[in-house]
């Protein structure tokens, strides 16, 4: 049956003559929870299947060696619930990819590097590119730092040039807005577990006010200490039995979860106009703090005896301010809200404090029979804390697309004092259908800290005609017929040579469990929003069937190479240009192809016809092990090294005639222990940008050679000569004129060279310096023309 067209706020607004705040459009979304809930498709499979994620213990491994169970919530060192809903494998990272040294990677709070991978997937998801957007504010919300404890209990070796900046809370925004290149607002919240729909907030706020073009929000928790769930148990807030169970009678206190997300914002108005796909749109929010509302509420946020009331304790007046402010400021009436994600964290007061506020704001307000209906995404996935808030705009929004209010688990009925029927509210105990009414679908989510901070969005569906983004262009036109012809240009890329075969083993799996994918839409969101990276591939096909066959043979290493010498590719280019017509249309293609391959970006308007963005594979993280606690068996790096000398020191100073390959060796050792590699891993003649060698490294490296060769090595000079070659030469050089005279080059050494040309340091690694070829310019501007 088709959807009745629903009233449009605007509609509401004119009738009303309540203004309201600008719609904030969410155009992209990633994710990392625990059941395997890796991406918003995973995450929603997980709701709607109706899996509880949380475990009764620990991964192996996580926490230090020990008993750490109690039922006695005061016991000693002791928490009622190890229960939680953990992440495999927080220890590894893909420092490569982000240009991260490893030393400095295993110093980094592993929520900083979490932050890194979901805004990377983020964009990819939304079919941005980060180069295209500078103008991009970044907000995340972090709670606790358990990593900084695990750091410490290293002892003196603890601390390293990287200790500051990989402990530090707010660096987590500011990462990203470094990796990115992003000069909008960047910051870190902390309002506790309100903290990442407070970041939402702001970010809406930032856009509002014309501070950044974009903006990502997120937040992150990783629970990798035993002290924190001790001390929230003290605190009367965890589940002795290992469960969330929200508004049910039996709840009595929450399950710790971690995990992270980041959502991509743009005006609506903005992201009208640039076609981009619309998951949901932020009408409005507010966020308020408690404070004198405290009036009725128990001692303690688990429901004990009566008494003075306490800051974590929750409060109903202070919420249904919040909830009132909300729907102000996105200028709804309250009874048009259909779905509240509740904070709903299973505690007695918590709980009851909610409930009374959404019945009185929304309840009330309802007519026809039809009961606000709440649910809670930490059934699933336990509490996320800082990323509490984000888990519920991501359930809010895939149900919104969905058009499905997911099951809230471990529910059966409320407390006998809880009349809920009277209130007007049903909790979520079964998969529903959307409501069907003359407005658009509408939902809350609430987010709401311990000391007090609150915050509450209310969201709704995208309109529908824009929702999976432009149709593409059918005008016919001269310089488009040949666009519609069957064939597209595929192409991937990735950073390494595993991460591409990862990428099409990814693709084409994706491709065979989602068969209604177009061939137009897979080869734009491939081609044009997908930063290109070093190593690549290309195909034309005329039919998506064909590209997963393709990717197939690529995986068996059977694929046909399509342009076996490169040199074929210009020879196509200049034949058409010279012989217009002679050259069919695949050929070109796969000339395009070939040039992409080697490093060539084209101007992809020209090549495809345009599309649509579609969820597709994110980039394939190459994970690697940074801790700062060695696996059993690693060894445990000293940052004193037996190459190591230090001012004042001089019994490894440099005194003695040496070879200049022997000096070579010394700086890459030395280079390898700042940035913590092997040494036979540090190539001659690779650029330290590379390497991810940053000014910190660059002066811990100043400061060890200075001590090792017993002369004055200052950072500049190091950025002066940007590979263990050059500044080897440089080196040599100086240890000469203090008369430290190096030898001449043994027999065979390679020459050192006097100047390294920047084009031939850029070019790919699969062509020869003698071959002629044309340059970057001239492949561009004659496919431009060549391709309309």
């Amino acid at each position: 049956m088709k959807r009745k067209k629903p009233r449009r706020r605007a509609d509401l607004e004119q009738a009303t003559g309540a203004p309201s705040a600008q719609s904030i459009a969410v155009v992209g979304m990633s994710c990392r929870f625990a059941g395997g809930a890796d991406s918003p498709e995973a995450l929603w499979r997980l709701l709607i299947d109706e899996v509880d994620a949380v475990a009764d213990a620990p991964p192996a491994g996580r926490w230090p060696a020990g008993n750490y169970h109690d039922t006695e919530r005061g016991a000693p060192g002791k928490t009622v619930s190890i229960a939680g809903a953990y992440l495999p494998d927080v220890e590894l990272f893909d420092a490569e990819f982000f240009g991260i040294t490893p030393r400095e990677a295993a110093d980094m709070d592993p929520q900083q590097r979490l932050a890194l991978e979901l805004s990377w997937e983020a964009f990819e998801d939304a079919g941005i590119r980060p180069d295209a957007v500078p103008d991009t504010g970044v907000y995340f919300a972090n709670k606790f730092n358990d990593y900084r404890a695990v750091k410490l209990s290293r002892g003196p070796a603890a601390t390293t040039p990287f200790t500051s900046t990989g402990d530090v809370e707010g660096v987590i925004a500011n990462r990203v807005s470094y990796f990115l290149g992003f000069d909008g607002p960047s910051m870190t919240v902390n309002a506790s577990c309100a903290g990442s729909l407070v970041a939402v907030h702001l970010a809406c706020q930032a856009l509002r006010a014309g501070e950044s073009a974009v903006a990502i929000a997120g937040g992150v928790q990783l629970n990798l200490i035993p002290d924190t769930a001790i001390g929230l148990s003290k605190l009367g807030v965890l589940s002795p039995g290992g469960r969330s169970r929200a508004f049910d009678a039996t709840a009595d206190g929450y399950v710790r979860g971690e995990g992270g997300a980041v959502v991509v914002l743009k005006p609506l108005t903005a992201a009208l106009r640039d076609g981009d796909r619309i998951y949901c749109t932020v009408l409005g929010s507010a966020t308020n703090n408690n404070g004198h509302h405290h009036k009725g509420m128990a001692a303690g946020a688990a429901g004990g005896g009566v008494g003075k009331y306490s800051m974590p304790a929750s409060s109903a007046a202070g919420q249904e301010q919040l909830l009132r402010r909300a729907c102000a400021r996105a200028g709804v009436d309250p009874s048009t809200v259909d779905y509240v994600e509740a904070h709903g964290t299973g505690t007695a007061v918590g709980d009851r404090a909610e409930l009374t506020a959404l019945g009185t704001v929304y309840g009330a307000a309802r007519s026809g029979g039809t009961p606000l209906t709440v649910g809670s995404v930490k059934t699933n996935i336990g509490h996320t804390e800082a990323a509490a808030g984000m888990a519920g705009l991501l359930k809010v929004a895939l149900a919104l697309r969905h058009r499905q209010i997911p099951r809230s688990l471990h529910f059966d009925h409320a407390a006998t004092d809880l009349d809920l029927a009277g209130a007007g509210v049903q909790v979520a105990n079964t998969l529903l259908p959307w409501p069907e009414r003359d407005v658009p679908a509408r939902a809350g989510v609430s987010a709401f800290g311990f000391g007090g901070s609150n915050a509450h969005a209310i969201v709704e569906e995208a309109p529908p005609e824009i929702a999976d983004g432009p149709e593409p262009n059918t005008g016919a036109t001269p310089t488009d017929t040949e666009l519609r012809s069957a064939e597209r240009l595929i192409v991937l890329s990735a950073r390494t040579e595993p991460a591409l075969r990862e990428q099409v083993r990814r693709l084409h799996d994706h491709l065979s469990s989602h068969p209604g994918i177009s061939l137009d839409d897979l080869a734009h969101t491939l081609c044009r929003t997908r930063t290109p990276f070093a190593h690549r591939l290309s195909l034309v096909a005329s039919t998506v069937a064909e590209v997963r066959s393709f990717l197939h043979e690529t995986l068996r290493d059977t694929a046909p190479t399509e342009m076996e010498d490169p040199s074929q590719a210009s020879a196509l280019m200049v034949a058409a240009a010279l012989r217009p017509g002679t050259v069919p249309r695949r050929g070109l293609l796969q000339a395009v192809g070939a040039l992409f391959e080697r490093g060539v970006d084209p101007d992809w308007s020209a090549v495809n016809p345009p599309g649509r963005v579609v969820s597709l594979p994110t980039y394939p993280f190459q994970r690697q092990r940074h801790w700062a606690i060695p696996a059993e068996t690693e060894p445990v790096r000293d940052d004193r090294s037996e190459n190591t000398a230090v001012a004042g020191d001089s019994t490894h100073v440099w005194s003695h005639p040496v070879g200049v390959v022997a000096l070579g060796d010394t700086v890459a050792g030395e280079l390898a222990e700042v940035i913590g590699v092997e040494s036979d891993g540090i190539h001659h003649t690779r650029n330290f940008d590379q390497l991810g060698v940053g000014s910190v490294h660059a002066v811990e490296l100043s400061s060890r050679l200075s001590a090792r060769l017993g002369i004055t090595v200052p950072a500049a000079i190091i950025w002066g000569h940007p590979t263990v070659e050059l500044l080897t030469a440089e080196l040599s050089a100086r240890l000469e004129a203090t008369n430290h005279p190096a030898a001449p080059p043994a027999t065979g050494a390679r020459e050192l060279p006097d100047s390294t040309e920047p084009a031939l340091r850029a070019r790919p690694p699969h062509i020869s310096a003698d071959e002629e070829v044309l340059s970057t310019a001239e492949l561009l501007t004659l496919g431009r023309e060549l391709l309309g």
